[in-house]
């Protein structure tokens, strides 16, 4: 039992290890966006934690900021002069000195304040941007050649015979390679009828395909996907910087657009709407990515990082979203907010958080059989059956 309890808690600490190292990167990242900007401004930061909960060591720099790594390794918080605590709710600033009010967050004007609460989500956008870049200019872009992995039930590819394991080979006139170019072709021939290329067991076919949809009334809804599921292989397009630098900033443009359409679902529950992943999903990620290579894993970092600027940037207090737009209406009414309307809203805005956080881990112990692998994993650490 003790050889079998020790090989257990060994593969659990080698599969959290690579979700904390990514995890505390992009969240060092953000934060030090936060820290930059602030002292640019003259903002005196008074901590910058690598993780929350007690000390674990630490030190103090020439200006006063305490750098410290803490012991619970699930995120970080810089803390600024005039800040109550990690979650930046306002202090009583009548116990602040005098000599120290102009260094506070909260004696700059709202404009400041915005790009001090930006900082954060820019500095993870500037990494998703640089990590995809460089991926590009090193590696190449990457692409999928389109094999089949799956057909969903009534898609445009089921009604036109596709099956799992076939390679698309062209639609129309047009010769396909790479899944970048079957998404192309899909819009040019969208809403018209036309022919799809495959290969299945090393024989060529083709099949008449639709690219609609008609209701009861015999009307056309034009569609540009086929409803599949792709297995094939990566590969990557070598390209000069410029290209490399305008292909991440595409990505970072269609993660917004997917992310933005993934929440709308989410809110207005269409089609059941879209799960919201917590921890568990993250960490499933990244040991995925990593069993794939190095370049997926630096992919998958790059595509947590600008989650990270994204979700931090909804107009929820105790988010930097929230942060920006109570300072934008400041900066629209020349006036301050009262401290104690901002604290009420700030803890509104962390029982929203907590609650989102909340439906996240539930959607994983549901989605992962979670409560079902501790319960097994227990039984064989102690030899039961």
């Amino acid at each position: 039992m003790g050889m079998a309890f020790l090989e257990k808690i060994w593969d659990l600490g080698a599969s959290i290890l690579p979700f904390l190292v990514v995890l505390l990167i992009i969240v060092f990242v953000h934060e030090m966006g936060h820290f930059l900007i602030a002292r640019h401004y003259g903002v005196q930061v008074t901590t910058f934690s690598v993780g929350y909960g007690s000390e674990l060591c630490g030190w103090t720099d020439k200006k006063g900021t305490r750098w410290r790594i803490s012991s619970l390794p699930i995120g970080g918080y810089v803390m600024m002069l005039g800040d109550a605590d990690a979650t930046s709710v306002r202090a009583d600033l009548d116990k602040v000195k005098d000599d120290d009010r102009s260094k506070t967050v909260h004696s700059k004007t709202p404009w400041q304040r915005i790009m001090i609460s930006f900082g954060g989500p820019l500095f993870n956008l500037l990494f998703t941007i640089i990590v995809i870049a460089s991926i590009g200019i090193w590696k190449g872009i990457p692409d999928v050649v389109p094999v089949i992995q799956s057909v969903s039930d009534n898609s445009v590819a089921s009604k036109c015979g596709l099956q799992a394991n076939d390679l698309i080979t062209g639609l129309g006139d047009k010769t396909v390679t790479k899944l970048s170019e079957m998404s192309q072709y899909l819009k040019l021939y969208n809403g018209m009828d036309t022919e799809i290329h495959y290969r299945r067991e090393g024989k060529d076919c083709v099949a008449p395909i639709s690219l609609y949809e008609l209701d009861s009334a015999g009307n056309k809804t034009p569609v540009s996907v086929l409803g599949v599921a792709l297995s094939g292989e990566m590969i990557y397009e070598h390209v000069s910087p410029g290209k490399a630098l305008l292909s991440a900033l595409q990505y970072c443009y269609f993660s917004a657009k997917s992310t933005t359409r993934g929440l709308t679902k989410m809110i207005t529950r269409e089609n059941n709407g879209a799960q919201l992943g917590g921890i568990f999903s993250i960490g499933e990620g990244v040991n995925k990515s990593l069993s794939m290579g190095i370049v997926p894993f630096f992919t998958f970092m790059a595509m947590l990082s600008f989650s990270l600027a994204f979700f931090n940037l909804l107009p929820i207090p105790v988010l930097d979203g929230g942060s920006i737009f109570l300072n934008t209406i400041e900066l629209i009414i020349r006036r301050p907010i009262s401290a104690m309307f901002t604290n009420v809203v700030y803890f509104i805005g962390m029982g929203v958080v907590g609650l989102m956080m909340i439906v996240a881990l539930w959607n994983d112990v549901v989605r992962m059989g979670f409560v079902g692998k501790v319960v097994s994993f227990v039984q064989t650490l102690f030899g039961g059956k």
